[in-house]
Formats: structure tokens, sequence, C-alpha cells
């Protein structure tokens, strides 16, 4: 558990020199490349949205310390409404597996962030701004984190069939060297390195039907506690 909450860090750490350093220069509105077009919600999106969709659902994927994980996020309202399910599977013997399958849900400024398989959960109300946790955590720390940050913009890039804003991001103070694919306020790839150790996390597929809206919901038999 302890190495998976590393992971986690490690990756929100990446992105927060990335997005605290592009600020907005990853918008785009561009078309795709090759066959597939670019769906007409996206062209649309109005300026200053948490997503660039109206509604659907995205698979996510990273990997950082040998670790994988998958997340798969839901969202209504261009991302005003999400519901993140991760889930893992780790062998720690050949006879023991920890399993993972989490959901965070938020609705506006309210959170809740429920275990599936202990059927417990926690809610609590915070603000996120755009560019979700890692714009969080830079608002926090003041900024701070751009001081001595290198970006360089590397054009623009095809993927999944949107054309996204590259750019590449270096960091030295904690030999930090990532290039992201962004479309919108949204983080479609990136690759990079902190240290020796290779992080990377892409959305692997993108699909705007209307989502179920019992994702948005907490489950009848989850136990919650509020903090405050």
């Amino acid at each position: 558990m302890k190495t998976i909450k590393k992971l986690v860090f490690y990756i929100l750490l990446l992105l927060l020199v990335i997005t605290t350093s592009c600020g907005n220069k990853s918008n785009t509105t561009g078309t795709t490349g090759g066959s597939t077009p670019v769906a007409p919600s996206a062209q649309k999106a109005p300026d200053q949205k948490r997503l660039p969709f109206e509604k659907g659902s995205y698979v996510e994927e990273t990997n950082a310390m040998g670790i994988g994980l998958t997340k798969t996020v839901y969202f209504d309202k261009w991302g005003d409404w999400t519901a993140s399910e991760t889930k893992s599977e780790i062998a720690i013997t050949s006879s023991f597996t920890s399993k993972t399958d989490k959901l965070e849900i938020v609705k506006g400024s309210t959170h809740w962030d429920l275990d599936l398989i202990k059927k417990t959960g926690t809610t609590y109300e915070a603000y996120v701004p755009m560019g979700g946790m890692a714009a969080a955590m830079g608002a926090a720390i003041g900024g701070k984190v751009m001081e001595g940050t290198e970006i360089k913009d590397l054009g623009e890039e095809d993927y999944l069939g949107y054309k996204c804003k590259k750019t590449q991001v270096i960091y030295p103070k904690m030999e930090m060297d990532a290039t992201m694919l962004g479309y919108g306020n949204l983080t479609m790839k990136m690759e990079g390195k902190m240290g020796k150790m290779d992080i990377s996390t892409k959305i692997t597929s993108i699909d705007l039907n209307t989502p179920p809206a019992a994702i948005f919901e907490v489950p009848a038999d989850i136990v919650i506690t509020k903090n405050q």
C-alpha cells in the first residue's frame, strides 16, 4: 500500500511541475490527423472548463517504480462532476495478492473517497482549481515550484485523433525531465524521469457517450465518515 501511495505521489509531483509551469499554454482547439475525427463537443468546448469535453469517460494508465495503475474517469458537466475508479492487483507473495478498488466522486467542491472493497469512505469539502490536484498542490505552495524550470514548446502532435500541444518541462532541482501532450486542460500523455526513475501516464481511450448516472452516486452499502 505504501508503494502505491509513493507512485501516486511521484506522478502528482511531476504533473505539479508541468501544470504550474505550463499554465494554460496547453490549450488547443485544433483538428485531428488521420481518419479519426475530433468529437464535436471538443471543438465547441467553452473556455475555462475543467475538461475539453462535456461528458464521457476515459481510461488512464500510470507507471512508476515498476508498478502500473489503471484508472477510469467518468465525467459530466465539463468535468465539474467526476468519478474516478482505480483498480490494482499486486502479487505480494506466491499466495497473497493485494487488491485495490477505490472510487473518488467529485461534484463541485464536495468529495467522496470510497474503498469499494472495505465498503467505507469519507466525504469532505474542498475546491480543486482548473488542472486538478496538481494545480491545487501548485496553488498551495505559491507557485515556487516554477523557479528554475525550463519549458520548451515542441509544437503539436496528434494523439488518439486529437491535435495536442506538446511541451517539454525540465526541472533540474528535482532531476525531472518530462514531455507532455495536452488537449485543453486534459493531460493526454506524459513521459519523463525523476532522477533514475521513469514515470509515465497516458490516456489510452476516450468515450464521449453519456456515463451512467449511478457512477456519480455513493453506493448504499458504503459507510461514510465526514471529515471536517
